[in-house]
């Protein structure tokens, strides 16, 4: 006996109940963005090779002589001390996800280009984690991650975090270096948008486009980024797993954003069509990153040991 599949199911090429229910979804949450080149770190050290190497000069005093001495006037000859550290681009990041036609035909976005751009989402997200990864290392004298603060008990509120912010903002200002970046977990976040940010010298951001970058505000001439790469718990729906280690117990990141060194190739990102083994297209991104604080006197993490009393 024929079959009539036409028969058997109910077909319409404009409406499902699956496109019906599109409006009413739940995007994916993910981990802050809150690395940008040359705002949160800088990518001056940017070439496509494996290894960079990073001229690091150090400094010799000038030299006090009795000018009415013998030879008094003449030059004594020095040299620079500098030192060579190494960005080494060993990590690499790759995203790839199969979009099938049929499938993506039902889906409830519609568009498989949403498909895509949650490829690049997620290739951002671990981005934005190495990066914290980096910046949270064990510090080295050739160059490794930022220093710990002396100050390892959490805030209890905004004075005490000010207070500790202040001290580790003098240390590096003592150093030589400038501190105009001031990562901040979401715990401190509550801190500053509450007794302490009124008529405090904090500036916050209404921004709506900056706000999405994590941008919160300006306080002692440092931008301000509130980031849940830091501090306990991580989002809902997330693919990336809770802090763990340091990134957990931190409560700040203060430095000047010139000594966060990152270097990233990025391959591109591209949608492979009409793919031999099965019906639809993969949406691929590649890169291969490294990055190292190359003077540590210049960035300082709270990392909580002690709780608050």
């Amino acid at each position: 006996m024929a079959f009539d599949i036409t028969n058997s199911i109910r077909y319409s090429g404009i409406e499902t109940a699956d496109t019906a229910f599109s409006k009413v979804l739940i995007k994916n949450m993910f981990k802050d963005s809150t690395f940008k080149p040359g705002k949160t770190f800088t990518d001056k050290y940017y070439e496509r090779a494996g290894q960079i190497m990073v001229r690091r000069l150090g400094k010799q005093a000038v030299e006090v002589r009795d000018a009415t001495s013998v030879d008094g006037l003449d030059f004594k000859h020095t040299q620079t001390r500098d030192q060579l550290l190494t960005i080494v681009q060993k990590d690499a990041l790759s995203r790839s996800e199969k979009i099938y036609n049929l499938i993506d035909e039902l889906r409830a976005s519609g568009k498989s280009v949403d498909k895509a751009n949650e490829v690049l989402a997620e290739w951002t997200e671990g981005f934005n984690v190495q990066c914290m990864q980096y910046l949270l290392a064990p510090t080295k004298t050739e160059g490794g991650g930022a220093t710990r603060s002396s100050n390892t008990t959490a805030s209890v509120d905004s004075k005490t975090l000010i207070d500790s912010i202040l001290s580790d903002r003098k240390q590096i200002r003592v150093s030589g270096g400038v501190a105009d970046v001031l990562i901040i977990s979401p715990d401190a976040e509550q801190f500053f948008l509450t007794d302490w940010a009124i008529g405090k010298g904090f500036i916050p951001e209404t921004n709506e486009q900056a706000l999405k970058e994590g941008v919160i505000g300006r306080i002692f001439g440092m931008d301000v980024y509130t980031s849940n790469l830091i501090g306990g718990g991580t989002p809902l729906d997330s693919n990336m797993t809770a802090n763990t280690g340091d990134a957990a117990d931190c409560e700040y990141i203060i430095y000047d954003h010139d000594t966060f060194g990152i270097a990233s190739t990025v391959e591109g990102f591209r949608l492979v069509e009409d793919d031999k083994t099965f019906v639809g297209s993969f949406a691929q991104i590649m890169s291969v990153m490294g990055g190292i604080v190359t003077n540590p006197a210049l960035a300082i993490a709270k990392v909580n040991t002690a709780v608050a009393p």
